[in-house]
């Protein structure tokens, strides 16, 4: 792993850091300012919207990434210009005459219409802005992708809150709130593309069907494997809405967002890091080096993945009732059983490592198809008899037969060598942190969450100081760069 790796991981987790802080303002006080059954609607608004903008991407976004070293910087942003800005414009046209057509035959009630065209505007934005960003990525500019992202997100928490809080406390009322900010976030990206002089040299005649051809050839199946996967994380919203009451697709979306922020924290700037990573790895220093540094991630992540689960556990009861109102208490359970689902989604970069390397969008596309299927049957049939416990469960059990397809597949590729060791002793250490975990009491609810906190740092600092000094000694190192070959003082995972 090696210290450029960190660099850009640490920058990428601290903007993850300030994203978890910026949720833990806006998560409650929309839980709290809005009803359970508004909370639920915004969420399948926003899921809606995320689907969109993905769709209106066309999976260029991964082509960027895995095509930037093959060309020359301005011949490449050239093509990446007009399919960027052309494709989701059209789209963003069409789908807006749709709506108007479908309002014009009272298909969309006129109360919903104008959300229905403010969340196709805010795709395309998205749209525009998730190019510019991917672009930065593929140049490791992790500290410009950091400070794009951070202002994206100030000026859509301020006027979103602020719509929700002072004027309309409503699903409506975020998304014009929403609508504002957008324009300004996306009027500032542009801004600072242009200030980096992202767009000098881009010309209409250096659009080649030598470039474009293999980018959309490469992209267009990571669409429908976006697409698909986007549909396999947000089925069982709908299915939850279709089976259940409203005010249940509130707690769900709750955890759910809770579960997403906390992965995103805890491995989102590793998992962005990695990809720019391991193909530089690959183009300049070949399979052997390239399984190593995966390796050595992989067996990181699977030190403290039970880590993760059952803290979570630990203190989920405490943390909703900080942060939501009582009714969402009863559910604190589904915090931890959603995150092993999100955790393995957040890590897929990882087990699909050897498909992007040569390039099998086809297998990834045909393996989340399979899972997508295989999570809306389990949906169908147990979420009617379980409930939100069911939806939970379903989705972790589809991401892990799409994490094991993507590794048995891309392992033609590259070879992760597991150490299942590890993983053992993680669950024997997250164990012992279960069992003590009861004797962990205080009144006051808030004081009660501080104490378990600060138990369990103290706690499994201690076991890795004591149980896994190689790992200790090696994230020290390297961070700290005192050692240049740290790689080679201590041993690999």
């Amino acid at each position: 792993m090696s210290n450029q790796l960190i660099k850009h991981s640490m920058i990428y987790s601290l903007f993850q850091l300030f994203m978890i802080f910026a949720g833990l303002i806006s998560f409650p006080v929309l839980t709290k300012s809005l009803s359970t059954e508004e909370y639920g609607t915004l969420g399948l608004i926003t899921v809606s919207l995320s689907m969109l903008a993905s769709f209106g991407k066309l999976g260029i976004q991964h082509g960027i990434i895995r095509y930037r070293e093959d060309y020359e910087k301005t011949t490449f942003i050239s093509n990446i210009a007009y399919l960027a800005l052309l494709g989701p414009l059209a789209l963003c046209l069409t789908f807006m005459a749709l709506s108007l057509l479908l309002y014009q035959l009272d298909f969309i009630p006129s109360n919903h219409i104008d959300t229905v065209l403010i969340v196709i505007f805010l795709a395309f934005g998205e749209q525009i802005r998730n190019f510019i960003v991917n672009y930065f990525i593929s140049e490791q500019e992790s500290p410009l992708v950091a400070k794009i992202r951070i202002i994206s997100k100030v000026i859509t928490m301020t006027f979103t809150l602020s719509t929700v809080v002072v004027i309309l406390a409503s699903a409506k009322g975020f998304i014009y709130g929403f609508l504002v900010a957008e324009i300004i976030v996306l009027s500032l990206t542009l801004f600072i593309a242009q200030k980096h002089k992202l767009f000098t040299g881009i010309s209409l005649s250096k659009v080649s069907a030598k470039i474009y051809k293999p980018l959309l050839l490469f992209s267009i199946p990571l669409l429908g494997l976006e697409m698909v996967s986007m549909l396999h994380a947000f089925i069982d919203r709908y299915l939850i809405k279709y089976f259940m009451e409203a005010r249940y697709l509130g707690y769900y979306s709750a955890y759910y967002n809770m579960a997403t922020m906390l992965a995103a924290l805890i491995i989102g700037g590793l998992t962005t890091a990695v990809v720019p990573a391991y193909l530089k790895t690959w183009n300049e220093q070949g399979r052997e080096a390239t399984e190593a540094l995966l390796s050595r991630i992989f067996n990181g992540l699977l030190l403290i993945y039970p880590i993760i689960i059952i803290s979570l556990w630990v203190v989920s009861k405490e943390l909703f009732a900080l942060l939501t109102t009582d009714e969402y208490i009863a559910y604190a359970y589904l915090l931890p059983l959603i995150a092993m689902g999100v955790l393995l989604q957040s890590a897929m970069p990882l087990f699909s490592a050897g498909l992007k390397i040569k390039k099998a969008s086809m297998t990834m596309f045909y393996s989340v198809i399979f899972s997508a299927v295989l999570n809306l049957i389990l949906n169908l049939i147990f979420i009617p008899r379980y409930g939100l416990t069911a939806a939970a469960i379903t989705t972790t059990i589809s991401y892990a037969c799409i994490a094991a397809s993507f590794a048995y597949f891309g392992s033609s590729t590259l070879t992760v060598r597991v150490n299942f060791a590890i993983f053992l002793r993680s669950c024997l250490y997250a164990g012992v942190f279960l069992l003590l975990s009861p004797y962990i009491q205080h009144d006051i609810n808030v004081i009660q969450l501080g104490l378990k906190v600060g138990a369990g740092v103290v706690y499994f600092c201690l076991v890795f100081i004591l149980f896994e000094k190689p790992l200790t000694l090696f994230l020290f190192n390297s961070l700290l760069k005192r050692n240049p070959d740290a790689k080679q003082a201590v041993k690999p995972l």
